[in-house]
């Protein structure tokens, strides 16, 4: 069969099941479609679901080895890899992007099958820049049955792919950090990036083990590096820029994540001009209040780890922004303290349209950070 004609296959036999199943469970609220305006969020019932047979639970604390955790998890139901940043060219011109690969399993593996299409395993791919000097949001998503000339994630080497984007991980011979490199490409928007480590890597919540309720296997593995040096290439409009800038990882594995009383979440991830990293998700009830299980953590420039509880970090929302194209009303500027740490930061977002509406409704974007601290980050916005 040529490439084409696999290709066509793989997403026009498993289109209904992707839609239906997979894209429902990862980290995204799908609405399908919802009403102008709707604050419905699915995300909870489905990543609460109890059906969870055949598949490992993220139930007690692990012992992380990289590179190896750099690498797909396939026993668990869901996985991403997730990059966000920040790349300015050599004359200073800003963007803010987005990579993402996530995996899903539709069933627990079974025994092994000679045909390489008789696997559970989908991906599904979003690709966003944020072109902030001409206010221009560029999202592009992708999903495909796994194959191997087309779609999949490996343990070793560590490595995500869906068409031709990729993500892939260089391990090196001594810390297991090593080096990753992203690519992809959509119409005339492409990004080639190489991200070397300068933060290490931290494990959120106890150890890498991140609870997401109260109650047992609501939970994932979760670990960050918050910093990573980029450097590459990015074509916009025909033009290529050589670009630099700083990079964010979030990696977590997990079969059920959240309690069906959770309604979305705020999720930031700042990095600060001394040198700090601070990440902290708020997980919101149907009224809009913060959850007990939400989290994050602060590293400092010295490399040393602070968890935070939500009694440690205060938010207070200043500004909205209404979407034209849905109707949803996202925060769009923010009070965030941790008062133990002297931090009281005002964040803004870059620009207000980084709405992904394709089939999930989410707000991604770059925001500034001034106040105690400058500096600059990602939020990501679920459930409105």
């Amino acid at each position: 069969m040529n490439d084409w004609k696999l290709r066509r296959y793989a997403r026009n036999a498993w289109l209904l099941a992707i839609a239906l199943t997979s894209a429902a469970l990862l980290r995204h609220a799908p609405q399908e479609p919802p009403a102008r305006g709707s604050s419905a969020n699915a995300t909870t019932a489905l990543l609460a679901r109890d059906d969870a047979s055949g598949f490992a639970r993220a139930d007690r604390v692990r012992s992380f080895a990289f590179p190896r955790d750099h690498g797909a998890h396939g026993e668990y139901r869901t996985e991403w890899w997730y990059f966000t940043g920040h790349l300015a060219s050599d004359t200073g011109r800003e963007f803010g992007f987005q990579l993402t690969l996530f995996r899903f399993e539709l069933a627990p593996r079974s025994t092994p099958s000679p045909s390489a299409w008789r696997t559970p395993r989908v991906m599904l791919g979003h690709f966003a820049l944020s072109d902030l000097a001409n206010a221009r949001f560029h999202a592009f998503e992708r999903l495909a049955r796994a194959h191997p000339a087309i779609a999949g994630a490996t343990a070793a080497p560590a490595r995500a792919w869906l068409d031709d984007w990729h993500i892939e991980h260089e391990s090196d011979t001594g810390s297991g950090n090593g080096r990753w490199h992203l690519r992809a490409a959509q119409g005339d928007i492409a990004l080639e990036l190489d991200l070397e480590d300068t933060a290490g890597v931290v494990l959120q919540g106890e150890a890498g083990l991140s609870a997401k309720s109260a109650a047992p296997g609501n939970a994932s593995y979760y670990y960050s590096m918050p910093r990573l040096a980029a450097a590459g290439e990015l074509t916009l409009d025909g033009a290529a820029f050589d670009v630099r800038g700083t990079a964010w990882l979030d990696r977590e594995w997990s079969t059920s994540a959240l309690d069906r009383t959770q309604q979305g979440w705020d999720w930031f991830a700042l990095q600060l001009d001394d040198g700090a990293n601070l990440m902290f998700y708020r997980l919101r009830d149907a009224h809009g209040q913060m959850g007990a299980a939400s989290a994050g953590s602060l590293q400092t420039a010295d490399g040393t780890v602070h968890r935070l509880g939500p009694d440690d970090v205060d938010i207070v929302e200043t500004g909205g922004w209404t979407s034209p194209t849905t109707g949803i009303r996202y925060p769009q500027g923010w009070r965030l303290a941790v008062p133990a740490h002297d931090i009281e930061l005002v964040l803004d977002a870059r620009m207000p349209a980084q709405e992904w509406h394709q089939r999930f409704r989410y707000w991604e974007g770059a925001v500034s950070a001034s106040g105690s601290h400058t500096g600059r980050g990602y939020v990501e916005l679920t459930g409105y």
